[in-house]
């Protein structure tokens, strides 16, 4: 019996070992590489500008907290910041606030968004501001994230 090699065979062969090889490095590497949080600080953006109005986000991921919990939570919290809720959805994860008219400004829309992945939830809120309307961007990141960071588990 005579066992034909062909060259392209062999490098064929090889490049799938060197693959299996490659991949498994990879998934061994990110096992061993610990997952970073990101907190809601570092995860604030600001997209926009003065001219075209813009939107400010921050999100908060919280293990062991359902949506209907956190949208429970964040009702008191945004009104003692006097943020008025004005629908919940638990169902999509969307909850409508408004930062109240005043003499001087219209009312400025927060949306939070909330969607589960196993136990860990996540919540993003935006506020919404437009074009000729200014807002401080440590001012809103600091209210955003203090509300964000006052979600806790419902094992606390």
């Amino acid at each position: 019996m005579m066992v034909h090699h062909d060259l392209d065979d062999c490098f064929i062969l090889h490049s799938s070992a060197n693959m299996r090889s490659l991949l498994l490095t990879l998934a061994l590497m990110c096992l061993a590489t610990p997952a970073v949080a990101t907190t809601c600080e570092e995860s604030f953006q600001k997209k926009g500008d003065f001219l075209n109005g813009a939107a400010f986000s921050a999100r908060v991921q919280v293990e062991g907290l359902s949506i209907e919990r956190a949208f429970s939570q964040l009702r008191p919290i945004l009104a003692r910041e006097s943020i008025k809720t004005i629908s919940t959805d638990v169902s999509t994860g969307v909850m409508k606030a408004e930062n109240p008219a005043t003499a001087f400004q219209r009312a400025l829309p927060i949306d939070v968004f909330a969607s589960m992945d196993g136990n860990l939830l996540t919540v993003e809120m935006i506020f919404t501001i437009p074009s000729g309307v200014g807002a401080s961007r440590d001012t809103v990141k600091r209210y955003l994230c203090g509300a964000l960071n006052q979600l806790l588990p419902k094992t606390q």
